[in-house]
């Protein structure tokens, strides 16, 4: 009896959040940033397909030679970083990341906030960057198996490859929005999903790797398509990821920052107040 009643107040709350964010989205709609014809672009894939595949250069974003220099310095530790023993990959810490303040910086760039917020439909709240180096250790653990993210109803990535990214190096390969299945078809809401699961519904054909070039860059929705890291078997990947949700996402506990509190009150010091909001969202 008390099993139900849990459920049925969970039902009604998720039902009640669900009116929120509709509210929300139509109270916002009428101060979504004004986009240029190619940053339109970038939002149109993301609405379309769940991601889209752009690149430093076209983007132009005015900071992105200090993000790459910090992310230069940053590189030398990064590969000398152990992997940890149940991950297959190493990042950047926060000492790391408070020494060359750009790399976290860029992801705060106008135009970005612009262009996720856009999309998001409601005002971003930035999580930070993670700057990963996967290595090619022939495991295919954590997020290099299928999955979708439940921090929000909707959410955006930015992914900029620091290296050359073949298909052999680790790729971010998604199934396209319009063929990504409802996760009850895989008989579960979240977690990992095996290769042979995920080709009984959508034919390996189908799945999108995202190769490219360094300086190659990938926004997606990783709540609205299912994806992974493609497992690399020849070489590293180098990878910054830069996440966003909405203020008030669906899933708040699922969401992290890699910064802490007085680390983000030390790094906001000359940012414009609409930058701030983004980091101190809770």
């Amino acid at each position: 009896m008390l099993g139900k009643l849990q459920k049925k107040v969970s039902q009604v709350a998720s039902s009640f959040n669900y009116v929120s964010y509709r509210a929300d989205l139509m109270k916002y709609s009428g101060q979504l940033p004004q986009l240029s014809e190619g940053d339109r672009t970038v939002v149109e894939g993301l609405r379309e397909e769940g991601t889209h595949r752009t690149s430093l250069e076209t983007l132009s974003i005015p900071s992105t030679p200090q993000m790459l220099e910090a992310a230069n310095n940053i590189l030398p530790e990064l590969l000398n970083i152990p992997k940890k023993k149940n991950r297959a990959y190493a990042r950047a810490n926060p000492e790391q990341l408070m020494k060359y303040p750009d790399l976290f910086l860029w992801g705060l760039e106008e135009r970005l906030l612009d262009i996720i917020e856009s999309y998001l439909g409601l005002p971003a709240a930035y999580h930070g960057v993670s700057f990963r180096r996967d290595v090619a250790d022939g495991s295919q653990q954590g997020t290099r198996q299928w999955h979708i993210d439940i921090e929000d109803r909707r959410m955006a990535k930015i992914i900029v490859y620091f290296n050359n990214v073949g298909i052999n190096n680790g790729p971010y390969e998604y199934i396209p929005k319009s063929m990504t299945p409802p996760p009850w078809v895989f008989k579960r809401n979240y977690g990992f999903i095996e290769d042979a699961v995920v080709e009984k519904a959508v034919p390996p054909s189908k799945w999108a790797a995202c190769t490219g070039d360094a300086g190659t860059v990938v926004f997606t929705d990783t709540c609205a398509v299912f994806h992974r890291g493609r497992m690399p078997v020849e070489g590293e990947r180098l990878a910054m990821f830069f996440t966003y949700t909405s203020r008030r996402p669906k899933n708040p506990e699922e969401c992290s920052s890699i910064l802490e509190h007085e680390q983000l009150v030390a790094i906001s010091e000359n940012l414009s107040e609409r930058q701030k909001q983004c980091i101190f969202w809770r």
